[in-house]
C-alpha cells in the first residue's frame, strides 16, 4: 500500500494488487476456472474502496473493463467481479481498516458479481485484525474447494525492503551485500555483482555512487542549473562502464519511494540527472521500489538492451 501527497489530498493504492489483477487474473488466467477465458472484457469489473487505485487500474487495463470505487460502482453487474481492498499490513494499512472493512462495502463488491467474484487482499491483515471482510474469507475458506485460494507468485527484489517477502528471495537475503547505508541499493550491487561474473560481461565493469563532476569534465553543454546540480555533489547510484576505454556506457538509479515519490524537490533534482545523462549521450535506467516488482531476469535483461549485449 501506498500514500502520496497530491495538494491538500492524500491518495492511497497498492501496485502490487494491481499486477495481481492486469498480469495475473486478467492476463495469465490463473483463477480454477475456465469460465475466466470466457468472459468479454465487458463482463468484467473491478471495484476498490481507493479512487486513485481505481484510476490506476482502469489506465492499465482494456477500456471495455469498468473500474471505479465500491461507491460508484452500486447498480451494476457483472458476471467476473473483481476486489482490491489495498490495505496492507502495516500500521498504516491498519489505520485504514475502518474505511474498507465494512459490510456495505463487502455488499456492493459481491452483489455485483453474477458468476464468479474475486477478493484480491493481503490476507493476513483481514484474518488478524477484520470483521466483516475477515467472514467474507472465512465464508470462502470453508464453503469452497482449497484451490479456489490462490497465492500471487508476483516477486519483487525490493520486497526484501519490508518484513514479509517470499521463500524466492531467501538466497538473495542470504548473500546481500551492505556497502550502503540504503538497502534498496545493496540489493541492486548484490544483483550486479553476481551478473558482473559471468562471461557476457566480460567486457564491462560497474561502481557504484559516483560523482557526475568526476564524470563529466566539459559541462559546457548544460544549463546554468544543470551545472550547479553536478557541481555541488550530484551522484549516481550505479556506472557501467567499458572495460576498454573505462567509457560510461549506462547509469543505474534505485529510486526508493518515500524518498522519490512524496518529494517533490528529489523529482526535480531526477529530472535534472537525466536531462544531464541525456545530454552527454548516456542512458539512465529508473528502477523505482514501489512502482512495479522486478526480479533479477528483469532487471538484467534491461542492463542487456541498453547495453547491446
Amino acid at each position: 500500500m501506498r500514500k502520496i501527497k497530491n495538494g491538500t489530498k492524500t491518495q492511497t493504492y497498492n501496485y502490487r494488487e494491481q499486477e495481481v489483477i492486469t498480469e495475473e487474473i486478467l492476463k495469465q488466467r490463473v483463477l480454477n476456472d475456465d469460465r475466466v477465458n470466457l468472459y468479454s472484457d465487458d463482463e468484467i469489473g473491478i471495484v476498490t474502496p481507493y479512487r486513485k487505485q481505481a484510476d490506476n487500474i482502469q489506465n492499465a487495463t482494456e477500456k471495455e473493463i469498468k473500474c471505479d470505487t465500491v461507491h460508484k460502482f452500486q447498480g451494476r453487474e457483472k458476471k467476473l467481479m473483481i476486489f482490491s481492498t489495498v490495505l496492507d499490513s502495516s500500521t498504516r494499512g491498519k489505520m485504514g481498516i475502518d474505511f474498507v472493512d465494512k459490510a456495505c462495502m463487502v455488499n456492493v463488491a459481491v452483489s455485483r458479481a453474477i458468476e464468479q467474484f474475486v477478493i484480491v487482499t493481503d490476507n493476513k491483515l483481514f484474518n488478524e485484525n477484520g470483521n466483516d471482510i475477515k467472514a467474507l474469507l472465512k465464508y470462502i475458506k470453508y464453503n469452497e474447494l482449497d484451490s479456489d485460494i490462490i497465492d500471487s507468485q508476483i516477486v519483487s527484489v525490493f520486497d526484501l525492503l519490508y518484513k514479509d517477502y517470499s521463500n524466492k528471495l531467501e538466497k538473495l537475503n542470504r548473500n546481500l551485500l551492505h556497502r550502503s547505508k540504503y538497502k534498496s541499493e545493496n540489493i541492486m550491487d548484490t544483483i550486479l555483482n553476481n551478473e558482473f561474473l559471468n562471461e557476457e560481461f566480460k567486457d564491462f565493469k560497474y561502481e557504484r555512487e559516483i560523482l557526475m563532476r568526476n564524470l563529466f569534465k566539459n559541462l559546457e553543454n548544460l544549463s546554468e542549473e544543470e551545472k550547479r546540480y553536478v557541481n555541488n555533489g550530484a551522484r549516481v547510484d550505479f556506472v557501467i562502464y567499458n572495460n576498454m576505454d573505462n567509457k560510461p556506457l549506462l547509469f543505474i538509479e534505485v529510486d526508493g519511494f518515500s524518498f522519490h515519490k512524496n518529494n517533490p524537490r528529489q523529482l526535480e533534482k531526477d529530472n535534472l540527472k537525466d536531462s544531464i545523462s541525456k545530454k552527454n549521450g548516456i542512458n539512465i535506467l529508473r528502477f523505482k521500489t514501489g512502482e512495479k516488482s522486478y526480479d533479477e531476469e528483469y532487471i538484467i535483461n534491461e542492463i542487456k538492451k541498453k547495453l547491446n549485449i
